[in-house]
Parts: C-alpha cells; sequence; structure tokens
C-alpha cells in the first residue's frame, strides 16, 4: 500500500510540471508574436486574435495566459525596456560621468564609444525601434503631451525620461546648478538627434560613423552649455 502512495504521489509531479511548462511555453509564443507582429504593423496592425493566431492559439485561449491585450502589451513593453534601457543607461551614464574634467578630445571619444553602445542597441531590431519611435508621435499626438502607462506606445517616452534623471544625477553630481526646463529641452534635442540619425542611417542618408561623430560634436554643445554657464556664474 506504502508503495502505491508512493507511486501515485510522485506520478503527480511530472504532470504538472509538464502543464506549468507547456503553459509558460504559450506564454513565451504569445510574446513572440506579438513583438512580430508589432514590428510588422505597429500599434494599429496589433489585435488580440492576430496574436493568438500567430502563436498557434485559439483567441479564447488567450485569457488563460494574459487577461487582455493591454496586459500583454504592458509585460512586453517591461521586457523591452529592460533590453534597450540596460545598454542605453550605461551609456549616457559613462558620457557624462566626470564631464567637467574632460577636454573636448577626451569627450569626443568617450561619447562616440557610448553612442556606439546606443546604436548597437537599436539596430539589434531596427524595424522594432522605427516602429516605436512612430508611435511615440502618434501617441503623443493623441493623448496631448500627456504620459500615460500604455504599453509600448510611451516606451520611448519612458526611456527619455530615464535619461532625463540619468543627466540631472551627473550634473548633481558635479555640483552645477541647473533649471529643469533647460534639462527636458537638452534631452528632447539630445534624444530627437539620437533618433533621427540612427533611422537615417538604417536608410542610408548617413554612415553610422558619419552619425556618430556628428551627434559627439552637438553633445558637447548641447552638455557643455551647462557647465560653462556654471563656471561663468561662478566667475561673475
Amino acid at each position: 500500500m506504502n508503495s502505491i502512495v508512493t507511486v501515485n504521489t510522485f506520478s503527480k509531479t511530472p504532470i504538472e510540471s509538464t502543464r506549468e511548462l507547456a503553459k509558460a511555453k504559450t506564454r513565451r509564443a504569445l510574446l513572440r508574436s506579438a513583438l512580430q507582429l508589432y514590428s510588422a504593423e505597429g500599434q494599429c496592425g496589433m489585435s488580440m486574435n492576430k496574436v493568438a493566431k500567430s502563436a498557434g492559439i485559439a483567441q479564447p485561449s488567450f485569457y488563460n495566459h494574459f487577461e487582455s491585450l493591454d496586459a500583454l502589451q504592458n509585460e512586453l513593453s517591461t521586457q523591452l525596456k529592460e533590453d534597450y534601457l540596460s545598454p542605453m543607461r550605461l551609456a549616457w551614464v559613462t558620457m557624462l560621468k566626470d564631464y567637467n574634467s574632460l577636454n573636448k578630445e577626451q569627450f569626443n571619444q568617450r561619447c562616440q564609444y557610448c553612442l556606439t553602445m546606443i546604436f548597437d542597441a537599436a539596430f539589434q531590431n531596427i524595424a522594432l525601434f522605427q516602429r516605436l519611435i512612430e508611435d511615440r508621435l502618434r501617441f503623443y499626438s493623441e493623448i496631448d503631451n500627456k504620459i500615460d502607462n500604455k504599453g509600448l506606445g510611451s516606451l520611448i517616452t519612458e526611456i527619455q525620461n530615464e535619461w532625463t534623471k540619468i543627466f540631472i544625477e551627473g550634473l548633481e553630481a558635479s555640483g552645477c546648478s541647473f533649471e529643469l526646463s533647460d534639462i527636458n529641452l537638452c534631452v528632447d534635442i539630445a534624444s530627437a538627434q539620437v533618433h533621427e540619425l540612427i533611422l537615417g542611417c538604417h536608410q542610408n542618408r548617413y554612415s553610422r560613423a558619419q552619425a556618430i561623430s556628428l551627434l559627439s560634436k552637438n553633445f558637447d554643445g548641447l552638455f557643455g552649455g551647462f557647465f560653462t554657464k556654471d563656471l561663468q556664474d561662478i566667475e561673475s
């Protein structure tokens, strides 16, 4: 009797494990399906039926894994933000570290290295990056420039907000004074330039070397203004 109880007890474990593994596999398939659809068609092309069909399941089964299409997009957005944000965060922190102690040549070398990291992150899936930029513009126009947690639509905005925080931390660490409006304007300009030149490289309007060289020169002017202003205040 004991042996039967033992066998029956252990026999349940692989069954439950198999079910959980199958469920996890389907969940990953849905996320991959959504990513592929988004990269190909953008936000407007996303639908629960398309996502489920591409993942090989019936639409009603979708609810066994996500409560809604928005819930799936929010999870996908979290994953993508980490994928894109991690190298970009590191790049921006490195770029602004000890800025006020670098000469132009040193900053130019560091800036080119960091921008290469940012370009590499974007070109891992350039179709996706392009869709994110397009939907960010569409998302902003639809909600009158208000930030809202709306899955993939706000991903680029969230990344840009992170850049702003990093820039502020760098200025504070250097003892620089600043106005938040000036920071926001600087990051808006820097982000727009990065996005434009990444897409320009994708469309063969620039080489990557040309784009990164141009951005390095522009960034020195953008960021340097804060430190120059601070030095002028001290001298006066």
